[in-house]
């Protein structure tokens, strides 16, 4: 079985930030067993999330805009009349 320390480098930011405050918490209110294991592991988190913080944020590719649609000429005169019968 994976121990939580090596499972640490493969988390991302969400996940660590939820396992920060768990080990937090049982620091304070765990058994001397938790204690002792959420204590070692507190700077291994810590470590990691600082890595991910120095890390460029990738950047956003621009959104492309559909072509402005083409302006038809205006309509002259009445497009349904009947030609003449002198012509």
């Amino acid at each position: 079985m994976t121990s939580l320390t090596d499972k640490i480098p493969t988390l991302n930011e969400a996940d660590l930030k939820a396992l920060r405050a768990n080990a937090a918490r049982l620091v304070e209110h765990g058994s001397p067993v938790q204690v002792t294991t959420a204590a070692d592991i507190l700077p291994l988190i810590d470590a990691r999330l600082a890595e991910i913080a120095a890390m460029p944020k990738p950047v956003a590719p621009a959104k492309k805009r559909a072509a402005p649609k083409q302006k038809l000429a205006p309509v002259t005169g009445h497009q349904t009349a009947l030609p003449d019968k002198t012509a």
